[in-house]
């Protein structure tokens, strides 16, 4: 009986990036009109054209006096031109006053200078006696003035389809007078985890009770990626309740993600009775990758339901290879997972025949005083240590045997989890 169950739960595995593709290629992104105020770090789903000149007209650069230059032009120290200080001008409004030959009008940093005005002199290059200006040298046409449209023009393209929206570029909008923009739907995730023994409270793990940890290990995660968790669910090892559940959260979310309960034991009911329940015609079970090899998923009703193996560095492998690309997708950006890196040399020879064709991932720790990386070795999916303590990791491609002492590796770092190492003060 168990072995008949046991081979319908059989992998068929296939390699992350064909998993990625396959979903992203049946799914439709969503976009929204967002407050520009709220829209910080989402991605922008169509062009944006500036409405208007930045500057919106000639400003000031410096706290000054604004003046013709042409009246400067026979300036000297041994003889300075002489120009008439005209009071009672607002020096935030003085583009409200036309200036006159002869004339200086002050004015501050930002704001704009009076009409007929080319040119602004520092108030620290000039003497002022009595209502007259002193100008000991020449001045250029445009000295400290910021021209009209000089940082952006009117019309022209300032963020393409595509692009994240950073504080810069928040603040860019903002000053640009655009309210609102359209951006990319972050996915609404559900997160289910499957077990009888799960209980969210910090105890030390036993047969009748483990830690719901991955629960905060998840969410943080998927959150930092820009995914929208809408639920946290606890489930029973009963396949009735798993596909009604199921069945539940793909009405309101567009990934489902499921830990534990997806390998090949008695007790693993997850994929199987989802399978059985839902009959996907998208589907996959098993991925190339280790740890993590049972991680399986399907298409059902256009929504996107990812099982996550239940040990750590499984759970984490998922939510890298698998999980993070389709938040990305969701998001606008290119359904791949883009990670910080280093290259160091390897610190000694490693045998990585262990499946062999698959994606094998690595903790590594960095030794960036000799520019080497030292990869953990016998390390169990189990453990969480070698995920806290180490620096970053190194992926492993299919169809490598081993790494050789002194060969280059790139260390990847994974945030939230690693810090990019390679750092120092900029002054």
């Amino acid at each position: 009986m168990y072995r008949s169950f046991a081979l319908e739960k059989l992998y068929k595995y296939m390699y992350p990036q064909e998993i990625v593709d396959l979903f992203t290629s049946s799914i439709t992104r969503k976009t929204t009109s967002l407050d520009i105020r709220l829209a910080c770090n989402r991605v922008v789903a169509e062009d944006i054209y500036s409405p208007i000149d930045r500057p919106w007209t000639d400003i000031s650069h410096v706290d000054g006096y604004a003046i013709k230059s042409s009246d400067t032009e026979k300036a000297s120290s041994s003889k300075p031109v002489v120009l008439k200080i005209v009071r009672d001008v607002d020096p935030r409004n003085a583009d409200n006053y036309v200036l006159g030959s002869g004339e200086a009008v002050f004015v501050e940093t930002g704001y704009p200078i009076p009409r007929g005005a080319d040119a602004v002199i520092p108030i620290e290059a000039v003497r002022e006696v009595d209502n007259q200006l002193y100008v000991y040298s020449p001045v250029k046409k445009y000295y400290n003035v910021f021209r009209k449209g000089s940082d952006v023009r009117r019309n022209s393209l300032i963020l393409r389809k595509g692009s994240i929206i950073t504080p810069a570029v928040q603040k860019l909008l903002i000053d640009l007078g655009i309210s609102r923009v359209r951006v990319y739907q972050k996915p609404k995730i559900s997160i289910l985890l499957v077990g009888d023994e799960i209980v969210d409270a910090p105890i030390p793990p036993s047969t009748k009770a483990i830690p719901a940890s991955t629960k905060y290990l998840l969410k943080n995660i998927i959150e930092y990626y820009g995914g929208e968790v809408t639920s946290i669910e606890y489930i029973r090892d009963e396949p009735s309740q798993i596909a009604n559940i199921v069945e539940n959260a793909v009405e309101e979310n567009d990934i489902i993600v499921s830990v534990g309960g997806v390998s090949m034991g008695p007790k693993d009911f997850t994929w199987i009775s989802l399978y059985k329940y839902f009959k996907p015609k998208i589907y996959f079970r098993g991925t190339k990758i280790h740890p993590g090899r049972s991680t399986s998923g399907f298409l059902i009703r256009n929504k996107i339901v990812i099982n996550l193996p239940g040990l750590p560095q499984s759970t984490i492998t998922g939510l890298l290879f698998i999980l993070i690309p389709l938040i990305n997708y969701f998001n606008g950006l290119e359904n791949k997972t883009i990670l910080p890196y280093i290259t160091l040399k390897s610190k000694k020879t490693y045998d990585l025949s262990k499946y062999y064709g698959f994606y094998r991932i690595r903790y590594a720790n960095i030794d960036l005083d000799n520019k080497v990386a030292e990869i953990q070795e016998d390390v169990e999916s189990y453990f969480v240590s070698p995920i806290v303590y180490s620096d970053g990791i190194v992926i492993v491609e299919p169809n490598r045997k081993r790494i050789t002492e002194g060969e280059p590796v790139k260390v990847y770092f994974i945030p939230p989890i690693h810090s990019y190492k390679p750092r120092s003060p900029i002054l």
